[in-house]
């Protein structure tokens, strides 16, 4: 069996897999990683070698592309002083407090290594404090919080990572340098990503080809990223920055087919890459602990994975609690506060999950440095990352829930107060545009107006019920709940019909696919 061959066994087994997780209850990518092991343990297991540089180019684009594109600059401008403050501090703070514990305590970490470990095992992901969220709920200020930060601290932590990685490879690190190479990192990328976002997004106006759109929302991941690679800007930060510009602008670019099209797909893309790499990490560990435990023995193996994962977990708790303390003496600190009290600063510290970016990270060194030489501790770097992946996915995300409903922190209301009001604004403006159509559009029949008047009511009445924290759901008389209902019913029968009258041989099949999507897009329009 070809790698090929083998990621697509392995892609089929994590859907399978994550439907396992939804019926037990845990986020996917704990069950994911667990699969992974077990294969890797097996005898004759599947043994997928990939290049360090396809890591980056192949997997990082997209992910970091959607997760700025589903960023809220309005939302991250308002919580600018806390996110300023975990995206921007928390990285060089478990950077260097890694670097300095790894080249005290093992053996073969120098200052740069242990910078490297650092830098890699910064950013925490996204993917399990989101479905953790989904099924519990959790208070909006820390959801805004523990989102934001997943969504954008990858960027300064693997620009971070770039700089550490060529003051190994290079040998030598020039302070001066650095800091220029930094600003033409930063600068640059972002510059860059913005740039081919604006391309893309005038393109994409001028389209009448769903393919063709979604397929271009994908290029300007690429091109971003290895545009501003050549000219050794920041790929990520290009990437993050059209990701945030195709957020902001591409709901007026794009029509709701293709919007619709492109959500379907892009979902399904970041699925499929983080299946892979979850299920990669797991693979990779039996090979890692052989290859490790020529130089080192089983205690040293153990106990350094629980060391550094203890303080990049320590780290993180502690760094929450920092401001509050700091704001006793100088007030203006209090603004970079991470919760309103000790329970959501708790909460956010013990959100510190690590995954996909790190794996990618790690596992995209180099093999040699630029003297011809072999990376130095390349293997060990890679175990204890992947050691902290295990320690912070597994032990915090199998007790992130537990710790939520204890903390009091859990929130099931149905829609968040922004989004109450948000759609309270939308049916007041529907239904003052119908009392407008009444009067200038006497083509219209009253029966329309009235039922379509009856809609926005009801969805007014569940806004408001819902900004005064009355139990969710639509009330019993809700027209709209039952129009929908009908719908739906009415679109199913639809389907049987066209499907037998496909079976007789009545209906040809580009035909039945052409009004089956027009069905399908209607159902998915009463689908909410």
């Amino acid at each position: 069996m070809n790698e090929i061959e083998a990621l697509i066994i392995l892609v089929a087994a994590a859907a399978v897999l994550v439907r396992l997780a939804d019926l037990v209850s845990i986020p996917y990518p704990i069950v994911l990683v667990l699969a992974g092991l077990g294969i890797g343990f097996l005898p004759g297991g599947p043994e997928i070698e990939l290049e360090p540089e396809v890591i980056f180019l192949i997997f990082l684009p997209p992910l970091l592309q959607a997760a700025g594109y589903y960023s809220s600059p309005q939302e991250l401008r308002a919580q600018r002083g806390p996110l300023g403050w975990l995206v921007l501090g928390l990285p060089l703070a478990t950077m260097t407090t890694v670097g300095a514990v790894g080249q005290a305590v093992i053996p073969g970490i120098g200052w740069g290594e242990g910078l490297l470990l650092g830098a890699i095992v910064s950013p925490n992901d996204p993917v399990s404090a989101i479905a953790t969220f989904e099924r519990v709920g959790i208070t909006e200020r820390v959801r805004v919080l523990v989102e934001g930060e997943t969504m954008i601290n990858d960027a300064p932590s693997l620009v971070a990572y770039k700089m550490a990685l060529t003051a190994v490879v290079a040998g030598t690190l020039s302070v001066g340098e650095a800091s220029l190479d930094l600003l033409i990192a930063v600068v640059g990328g972002i510059a860059i990503g913005l740039a081919i976002a604006w391309g893309a997004i005038h393109a994409m106006r001028r389209l009448d080809d769903v393919p063709l759109a979604v397929l271009i929302s994908l290029l300007t991941a690429y091109v971003s990223f290895a545009l501003a690679e050549q000219i050794e800007a920041s790929g990520v930060l290009a990437v993050v920055s059209a990701g945030l510009y195709l957020g902001w602008y591409g709901h007026d670019a794009l029509d709701a087919e293709t919007r619709l099209s492109a959500q379907a797909f892009w979902e399904a893309l970041v699925f499929a890459l983080n299946a892979i790499l979850f299920i990669l990490l797991g693979l990779q560990a039996p090979d890692l602990l052989e290859r490790v435990g020529e130089q080192l023995d089983v205690g040293q193996i153990v106990g350094y994975g629980l060391l550094v994962s203890t303080v990049v977990i320590a780290v993180r708790l502690v760094w929450q609690f920092i401001p509050p303390v700091l704001a006793r003496a100088v007030p203006a600190f209090g603004g970079l506060n991470t919760g309103d009290d000790w329970r959501e600063r708790l909460l956010v510290g013990w959100n510190g999950m690590r995954g996909a970016v790190s794996l990618a990270a790690a596992l995209s060194l180099p093999l040699t440095l630029d003297d011809g030489g072999g990376f130095p501790e390349r293997d060990l770097i890679l175990y204890l990352t992947v050691a902290v992946i295990l320690v912070t996915l597994i032990g915090q995300g199998l007790t992130l829930p537990p710790l939520i409903k204890a903390l009091g922190l859990s929130h099931t209301r149905a829609w968040a107060p922004d989004e109450a009001v948000a759609r309270l604004a939308a049916a007041q403006a529907a239904l003052d545009r119908l009392d407008e159509i009444e009067v200038e559009r006497e083509d219209v029949p009253d029966e329309v107006v009235e039922r379509l008047r009856d809609v926005y009511r009801a969805r007014f009445a569940r806004c408001v019920a819902e900004m005064r924290g009355e139990a969710g759901g639509h009330p019993l008389e809700d027209p709209a709940g039952a129009l929908r209902e009908l719908r739906r019913d009415l679109i199913t029968t639809e389907r049987a019909a066209l499907l037998e009258l496909r079976d007789d041989g009545r209906l040809k099949p580009d035909v039945l696919r052409r009004i089956q999507r027009e069905l399908d897009l209607d159902d998915a329009r009463y689908a909410n």
